[in-house]
């Protein structure tokens, strides 16, 4: 049995154990929360600005339209160069292709960082275009940290309102959920039926 699995079964049955209703979102669920990282770090951030007030569905059709033009997206270095046009040709506004082209010319920096010790938040800091959103969203769907609650995400209220019936407070119910809160997010985000980011 992989660590992963281990992990995994380990955080679904501390959500299952602390919300019934949870529960039965991930029994429902044929799809288990993949603990690893799967890609470049940059790459994923990258989507994740994409993905950024626009529906998922319409960010992975603009995130694999640009992986399959510059495959070498995948695995970023900063001597690769990317033109802003060339991103606001796939349907990205001019603020996040900036945002992606700042990424890629500074990546790396950024993983130079981050391997001496800062936290994506530090390492990331002064980049036009990455929030807290999009530093949450990337910390749960892309590095996979395990507690992580994206505050302010609009599909994650519209699926509480959706699971437990009535709007609530998201900070207080996922009290409940520590120190798994990134799993929790995840099988509720997929209650909506939408194409993930990750």
């Amino acid at each position: 049995m992989s660590q992963n699995f281990c992990d995994c079964v380990v955080a679904e049955r501390h959500l299952a154990a602390n919300d019934q209703t949870l529960a039965k979102v991930i029994s429902s669920q044929s799809a288990r929360w993949p603990l690893s990282p799967s890609e470049h770090p940059i790459w994923g951030l990258m989507r994740i600005v994409m993905a950024q007030q626009v529906s998922t569905s319409v960010a992975c059709r603009v995130a694999e339209r640009a992986r399959t033009l510059y495959p070498w997206l995948s695995t970023p270095t900063s001597d690769a160069t990317l033109e802003v046009a060339s991103l606001r040709e796939l349907g990205l506004p001019e603020s996040r292709a900036r945002c992606c082209v700042t990424l890629l010319a500074r990546s790396d920096e950024i993983v130079s960082n981050i391997e001496r010790g800062q936290s994506w938040r530090e390492a990331l800091t002064g980049i036009k275009g990455i929030g807290p959103w999009t530093i949450s969203v990337f910390r749960i769907m892309v590095l996979r940290e395990p507690d992580v609650l994206p505050i302010g995400d609009v599909g994650l209220e519209r699926a509480v309102n959706k699971v437990y019936g009535r709007r609530r407070n998201l900070e207080r119910l996922s009290e409940k959920w520590k120190p798994f809160r990134s799993v929790a997010c995840w099988y509720l985000w997929r209650t909506l039926g939408n194409e993930q980011l990750g």
